[in-house]
């Protein structure tokens, strides 16, 4: 559902006044995210000229972040990837007996992945972002930690720019500068 919202409704309100759209993945892991959006914007640029992106996956966890660079997953994980952007993104292992696949490495080229804990009081991120993905992690903090991630989120989204939340995550009864849509 967020990809289909972000590709559908986002992604064309923000080519109407951008070049280059900015994607962070503030709980990266192991990088599915990031190459999921990937995905999505690669094919969106393609088809609009002069208009480019990048991403930023973050994670706390430097293990999941070596392996998100690395772009390799078992093949299972990429079964909800339609079989075109399986087609064009992802490499087989030459040994099939792994289960393995990689992601292409100009895919992997697009996505820039370095170490943030969303517990610190600042986030060494330098560009404002147009889409910021944070889900299904702030469920494991207490309402002010809540509170206190997203102010902390919120100063590095542009102003016409979306947080993604997790469907079981929610902004009520914290005072913030987004509107929910």
């Amino acid at each position: 559902v967020h990809f289909d919202f972000m590709e559908k409704t986002v992604l064309p309100q923000l080519a109407k006044t951008r070049r280059h759209i900015n994607v962070w993945s503030a709980a990266a892991s192991t990088g599915a995210e990031p190459y999921t959006l990937a995905m999505v914007l690669d094919e969106f640029c393609s088809a609009r000229r002069g208009l480019d992106y990048s991403i930023l996956g973050t994670d706390i966890c430097t293990q999941v972040l070596q392996q998100a660079i690395a772009g390799r997953f078992v093949e299972s994980m990429i079964q909800p990837v339609s079989m075109p952007r399986r087609q064009r993104y992802v490499l087989r292992a030459k040994d099939p007996s792994r289960g393995e696949v990689r992601i292409v490495p100009e895919l992997r080229s697009k996505v820039a992945y370095g170490r943030l804990n969303l517990m610190d009081e600042r986030y060494p991120v330098e560009t404002t972002m147009d889409i910021i993905f944070c889900r299904n992690i702030l469920i494991y903090f207490d309402k002010s930690t809540q509170a206190k991630v997203l102010e902390r989120l919120c100063r590095h989204l542009a102003p016409d720019g979306y947080l993604f939340l997790g469907h079981s995550e929610s902004i009520v009864g914290i005072d913030l500068p987004l509107r929910q849509i």
